[in-house]
């Protein structure tokens, strides 16, 4: 969503050309026959989500390229010739590209298909490297603190219930067993079912497995039922959320934006962080843009506008105001401190000559 923001003239993406008739092929492209506002979210999703996104582009000898559509991106594979082929004792240079549909045992041209990738990682190579690769590990762990904090909450919450049964001067092989049998009592509710005649021992609210028995020989013993206080300790969850900050950091997304801690100080706050966080956009942006600017040069050099091919620039806009209103702040104080450095204090002589 950041990284395809509407501009304020209401555009996605920014088309800029000296010739008016470039730019009309153009926005022609993009707006019919690509669907730029509705595809290119889509395309920035699964790029940022597997660091890759294949499209295939129908073309057209004639009329250019027609339409796009989506390919899978764990079934296309990305073939790279290297710099020189040595061949029967010839030296040939092949530096082209091919790209492989395996399940289908389809081979594309380098023109067919745009691929959108964030390179980050030299280790993927020739293919990008997801924006959530570096959080994967951390959102495991995350899942499994969590885990283990509900399983303690449910085991360890509820109170507990210590029931002391007089046992007297009884044969120590038959008290677990008279132990049981009032255990049981207390446990479970005799019903006879009407339609079979059986009879059913249902459990009543109390569960077995949260109440203990314990046999005492001394009659005189105080509080026969004693209530065991449950978990204390509930509030803590220090851990969870460190790793959460960790996971966070991970992203290169501030706190704020997802909701996890309210907006302080007029955004000032948010504004520091805001400025990082556009140039993780940014860079998203980038490289959406070179491909883009592939598919417009592959258009217009099948429109025959060969000479005029460097003739645009695309751009996507910006999301980040408050960087904007930060280097604006940046200029007012060098501009205001220009003026003072050359004005004449009063002396006659400047501090420092303007050329200075």
């Amino acid at each position: 969503e950041e990284s395809t923001t509407i501009s304020e003239q209401g555009f996605m993406l920014n088309i800029y050309s000296e010739s008016k008739r470039i730019k009309s092929v153009l926005a022609d492209l993009f707006n019919n026959i690509l669907d730029i506002e509705t595809n290119l979210p889509m395309w920035t999703r699964n790029t940022c989500k597997y660091g890759d996104n294949f499209v295939y582009l129908k073309i057209d000898p004639k009329k250019g390229i027609v339409g796009v559509s989506q390919l899978p991106n764990i079934e296309i594979e990305r073939v790279e010739k290297g710099m020189k082929v040595y061949n029967h004792h010839q030296e040939s240079d092949e530096r082209e590209v091919k790209f492989l549909w395996k399940n289908k045992n389809m081979e594309f041209n380098t023109w067919e298909v745009a691929h959108f990738r964030l390179l980050s990682d030299d280790r993927k190579l020739p293919y990008g490297t997801s924006m959530l690769e570096k959080s994967r590990r951390i959102w495991k762990q995350l899942l499994l603190a969590e885990d283990a904090m509900l399983i303690y909450r449910t085991s360890r919450a509820p109170e507990r219930r210590v029931f002391k049964v007089y046992v007297g001067n009884m044969d120590d092989k038959d008290v677990e067993a008279y132990v049981q049998r009032i255990a049981n009592e207390f446990k479970r509710d005799p019903i006879v079912d009407k339609d079979t005649g059986n009879v059913d021992l249902r459990y009543n609210q109390m569960a077995v497995d949260q109440d203990f028995f314990i046999p005492v020989r001394d009659q005189g013993a105080p509080n026969p039922i004693e209530t065991l206080p449950g978990a204390s300790n509930l509030s803590e969850i220090a851990d969870i959320e460190y790793i959460q900050k960790k996971l966070l950091a991970a992203l290169r997304i501030p706190k704020a934006f997802l909701g996890f801690e309210e907006v302080t100080g007029d955004g000032k706050n948010l504004s520091l962080q805001d400025i990082r966080f556009a140039r993780s956009i940014n860079r998203i942006q980038k490289s959406m843009v070179q491909e883009l600017n592939k598919i417009a040069i592959i258009h217009l050099y099948m429109l025959g506008f060969e000479e005029e091919l460097g003739n645009f620039t695309l751009g996507l806009t910006n999301p980040s105001t408050q960087s904007e209103l930060l280097k604006i702040e940046a200029w007012k104080e060098k501009i205001t401190l220009y003026k003072d450095a050359v004005s004449d204090p009063g002396s006659g002589i400047q501090p420092v000559s303007a050329t200075w």
